[in-house]
């Protein structure tokens, strides 16, 4: 394939972003502008890059202060910019240059694709301003949900001026990690609403940030997410922090076990159950006879689900548990709704393979079907995983059989989509 030119690329998207952007101030003329932004990014990882909508605000069209610096919310769009040649016939040759990248070539093209519209915008500025058409203070930034383009799109000034809670959670996070361990755990536990209590406004630093920071404590975390266990409100999160932090000690599993009660909220009781199972204790929820079935379902099904994804580490994938499992009556049809296609599924690394691989033979076609796609993204577009050719051939021989040959339809469907060169090798 030619390399894609992505010089080219932002030469034509600037200049088609600088007509568009024209045409909007048109549209606003007698009115101030004080925004040009570039927003809705959307991409998929291994698959298509999109280009983003152009929104100008005006201090007359945008009334509410809350959306004053978001795009949507914006009376002047150009959301059809880039569906004219030639920066259409750039967008088309973009999605065909990035869709079925592995994940490392994908993720390096999308970066450089970020790099232009950065690139792009701050061009645009420039020439607007020096066309008169804008003053020097408007601010022209791309908008996207982390804030990461944001921030590199603006300058220091307008970033604290304009976009002040950024500033607020970088000045939150460095006094945050200038306490000790413990008190930092404690904070951080309110962050996440580990605190029981009435509901509080949240603060600078988010709760997804929070939990990041709180899952890097490790040990030093666990007293506090223990002490969340202890109200009902809280518990089903604690519960899922204690098996993201991976630390099956005596402590922590002794802590789980006394929440699992049958009188429990059921929400709760299921994640406790979950969190057993990905410390590794699932076998003990198939020994509780006091438990409803469909607890016991949830927590066996927890390790294969996408929430271990979110955790520090994990056991390596096994399918033992789960095989116990589906040879009871009352469990099987409970695990197949839990692990049905489109519920989640775990991403694998190297040393889930041989699991996964010895996955593909079970008597158990849930199992068969399970370990057929995980595989695919493990080692297709998606997956990270530099295999052996060999390893890749032999897996792939055999989702390719079962695709043909499996007697369950779900499987065989399953690996029919697995075996296509787009999602798999």
């Amino acid at each position: 394939m030619t390399a894609f030119d992505w010089g080219g690329f932002e030469d034509a998207v600037t200049e088609r972003i600088i007509g568009a952007a024209r045409d909007l101030l048109t549209e606003a003329a007698g009115q101030t502008p004080y925004a040009l932004a570039l927003s809705e990014f959307y991409a998929e990882t291994a698959g298509v890059i999109y280009l983003p909508l152009l929104a100008l605000a005006t201090e007359e069209s945008v009334s509410d202060h809350d959306s004053r610096f978001s795009p949507p919310d914006w009376v002047h769009v150009a959301d059809e910019w880039a569906a004219t040649a030639p920066v259409s016939d750039w967008a088309r040759r973009l999605i065909e240059a990035v869709d079925g990248l592995p994940r490392a070539r994908w993720q390096e093209s999308h970066g450089r694709y970020e790099q232009a519209m950065l690139d792009a915008i701050a061009r645009v500025k420039k020439a607007l301003v020096d066309d008169g058409l804008l003053a020097s203070s408007v601010v022209c930034y791309l908008a996207d949900e982390e804030g990461r383009l944001l921030r590199r799109s603006v300058t220091d000034a307008e970033l604290a001026e304009h976009f002040p809670y950024y500033a607020e959670a970088e000045a939150a996070e460095a006094e945050l990690l200038q306490l000790p361990a413990a008190a930092r755990a404690t904070r951080l536990a309110a962050a996440v609403g580990l605190i029981p209590g009435p509901a509080q406004e949240p603060g600078p630093l988010s709760s997804e940030r929070a939990t990041q920071l709180l899952l890097r404590l490790g040990a030093d975390a666990v007293p506090a997410v223990i002490d969340g266990l202890a109200h009902a409100g809280t518990r089903w999160k604690a519960a899922k922090l204690l098996a993201d932090l991976h630390l099956p000690t005596p402590d922590v599993l002794t802590a789980l076990r006394a929440h699992l009660r049958c009188d429990d909220d059921e929400a709760n009781r299921n994640w406790v159950a979950i969190a057993l199972a990905r410390l590794g204790t699932g076998h003990m929820l198939l020994d509780r006879t006091d438990l409803p079935a469909n607890t016991v379902a949830s927590g066996i099904a927890g390790p294969y689900r996408s929430f271990r994804d979110h955790a520090i580490a994990h056991l390596p994938l096994d399918y033992g548990l789960l095989s116990a499992a589906l040879d009871r009556a009352d469990l099987a049809p409970l695990l197949t709704e839990e692990l049905a296609p489109g519920r989640g599924e775990c991403t694998l690394d190297a040393v889930d393979l041989p699991g996964a691989v010895a996955g593909l033979d079970s008597p158990h076609a849930l199992i068969r079907r399970h370990a057929a796609s995980v595989l695919s993204w493990a080692t297709g577009p998606m997956g990270d995983l530099d295999l052996d050719y060999r390893v890749r051939a032999s897996a792939l021989d055999r989702i390719r059989a079962m695709a043909a040959d499996d007697p369950d339809e779900s499987v065989r469907t399953a690996s029919q989509r697995a075996a296509q060169p787009r999602l798999a090798w």
